[in-house]
Parts: C-alpha cells; structure tokens; sequence
C-alpha cells in the first residue's frame, strides 16, 4: 500500500513540528565560578532558563530570605542582565546586576569576576 505524496507531505511536516515541539523543553544552563575579590571565597553561579541560582547562597541577593536561592530573570539593558528575588518596576534598581560578556556580577554592593566552567 502507497499513501499519496500529499498525505506524506503532512505526515512529514507534523512529524518535524513535533520534534521542534520536544526541542523547546530543552534545559539549558551555564556554570559560572565567581570571585568577589582577592581573598574571597568562591561563588557558584548557575543561569537555567530565566532563574539564576547561588552557591553558597548570598544574603545581599535575598536580604528577606536566606533560604530562597532561586533569583527570577527581571529584563535586560544592553550589555547587562538583571536578577531579583522580586523584580522591581525599574529594572536599574534589581539587587543584581550581571555582564555575561566581561564576566562582571554586582550582588548589592558586592562586585564579583565570574568564568564560565
């Protein structure tokens, strides 16, 4: 038994938006090791998605809560991505601010050197 050419067509096409389909829950992530200065213990930074995570967890990126390490993705401003536990309406004022082309990472006050591992 042949099936027509148009049959195989649609067949052919919804078996390719399928696959797209399964391609889009694809969790990507990026390891960072941060350094916040000279003598500073070491930071793991991982970006997954739209959420940002600290290893250990920083008490200026969560002054209310220590125990939440997940920080939501609050927009981007040309070269600069920002983080916050909450995004603010100005996205200047999120507690960190990230630069994934120099590595630069601004938890509060606190400026940090990140490389990609």
């Amino acid at each position: 038994m042949q099936l027509p050419a148009p049959r195989i067509a649609r067949l052919s096409l919804l078996a390719c938006l399928l696959g797209g389909l399964a391609a889009c829950d694809k969790n990507d992530y990026t390891t960072w090791s941060c350094i916040p200065g000279a003598d500073g213990a070491k930071v793991t930074m991982v970006l997954s998605r739209s959420l940002m995570t600290l290893d250990p967890p920083q008490s200026a990126a969560n002054p209310s809560s220590k125990n939440q390490t997940d920080l939501r993705f609050c927009g981007s401003l040309g070269h600069d991505s920002y983080f916050d536990a909450r995004c603010p309406a100005d996205t200047q004022s999120a507690l960190i601010r990230f630069t994934p082309g120099s590595g630069a990472l601004r938890l509060g006050t606190q400026t940090m050197q990140c490389t990609v591992l």
